[in-house]
């Protein structure tokens, strides 16, 4: 009996198992869906993996009671609207708190969608030692799922099973609320930003939502509304000065560009943030310290997005930095405020609704994200041979070694 075959011979005997007594103990899962991310993608990946997630979990209220006394149990829901992700998160925490659990039995919310999703989801659960998030990627850039380093969706549903929850920092940005001067808390997963390519989201937003229809998106070929929209906005940005204060003193700088991430890539995938990890201790700033024109600013992105595409990150990234005059800055408080009498608005993980003055820190252990397991642990043997029955080469092997 070949080694392969043993290997899978250990998978059916835990394979019911895992989700009880393996390596998350996780007793429950929220499976939180958004039908509408990327386009109804999110509804096609649901579709797409219910019928795995019925083999690895328990659906609430199934007759089955032999499943239902082995397996962790789940439901789902599908979000409506804006912010509905997170109502529904923390009405699943609330509705956890209720049973009586184990000290180690954890609970498991899985957010279907985009980064947008993950951020909805998050909110309100920071610090909750018997959460563990799940991500399954359905949205259009998936840093997230990048940083954790997640494949197709199947691959992360087999991550929520057979996985790891990691440690994984967030921004708390204190700001004004956008058309208010009330103050608003809200934990960044993946990213915020300052400046021009905010503002170029802005405009975007306004048009789609009708508050301030654009004529040049609207007269513009879809194929070449989006750069349109960067020259029109490069040409009208102004370039504010805004004040910085850090762990190591104050000061300003002219805003072209203001970014963080909790991981390398941000907007969809360009590698800015070199070794940055959610794991580190410190967050990372990219910002532009020389007053330049926008344009250039704008070149400088475009040739970013270009040098990302062909695979060359780190060393060219890095000398394109210092050619143009971007600088790096580890923090754990940052403080902005806009010099002049206009706020400006704030990004965080693809939706704009701060505005300066603004406080951020970042916290190293906000949560605790599900990752895939790493070579030498079980769970990566397990995970391997389960994924079999995707790849029909695989399947073949196995099939002709049996």
């Amino acid at each position: 009996m070949s080694s392969r075959v043993f290997y899978l011979y250990v998978l059916l005997l835990f394979v019911f198992l895992i989700p009880v007594y393996g390596f998350a103990t996780i007793r429950h899962a929220c499976f939180i869906v958004n039908p509408a991310s990327n386009n109804g993608k999110g509804w096609r990946v649901w579709d797409r993996i219910e019928e795995a997630v019925d083999q690895h979990y328990t659906a609430v209220g199934s007759q089955d009671q032999a499943a239902a006394a082995v397996q962790a149990t789940y439901n789902v829901f599908f979000t409506e609207h804006a912010g509905h992700a997170t109502e529904l998160a923390m009405q699943a925490y609330l509705d956890w708190q209720q049973v009586q659990h184990d000290q180690e039995d954890q609970l498991l919310i899985v957010a279907v969608g985009g980064d947008g999703t993950i951020h909805e989801v998050v909110q309100g659960l920071e610090g909750k030692p018997q959460v563990v998030i799940g991500v399954i990627p359905a949205g259009k850039g998936n840093d997230i799922a990048n940083t954790l380093r997640l494949g197709k969706p199947m691959h992360a549903l087999r991550t929520l099973v057979y996985g790891t929850p990691m440690r994984f920092g967030a921004y708390k940005i204190e700001g004004c609320e956008g058309g208010s001067c009330e103050k608003k808390t809200v934990l960044a997963v993946s990213e915020f930003d300052l400046g021009m390519a905010t503002q170029m989201k802005k405009k975007k937003d306004d048009h789609n939502s009708g508050k301030r229809p654009s004529r040049l998106l609207r007269y513009s070929p879809r194929s070449m509304a989006s750069a349109m929209l960067a020259i029109s906005s490069a040409m009208r940005w102004n370039t504010p000065i805004v004040r910085c204060t850090t762990d190591n003193g104050r000061f300003n700088i002219p805003l072209n560009f203001l970014a963080a991430s909790t991981g390398p890539t941000f907007g969809g995938g360009i590698a800015l943030f070199n070794y940055m990890l959610p794991i580190c201790t410190r967050g990372k700033l990219l910002y532009s310290h020389q007053r330049t024109h926008p344009i250039w600013t704008l070149i400088q992105m475009t040739m970013e997005r270009l040098l990302n595409w062909s695979g060359l990150t780190r060393t060219n990234m890095q000398k394109l930095r210092n050619w143009s005059g971007q600088r790096e800055l580890v923090f754990t408080q940052l403080g902005i405020q806009h010099q002049d009498e206009t706020p400006l608005s704030i990004q965080v993980d693809g939706d704009i609704s701060l505005q300066t003055p603004a406080q951020i820190t970042w916290l190293s252990s906000a949560f605790r994200f599900m990752r895939p397991p790493e070579y030498g642990e079980l769970g990566y043997a397990l995970m391997d041979l389960d994924g079999a029955g995707d790849d029909p080469d695989s399947f073949y092997i196995l099939s002709a070694e049996m």
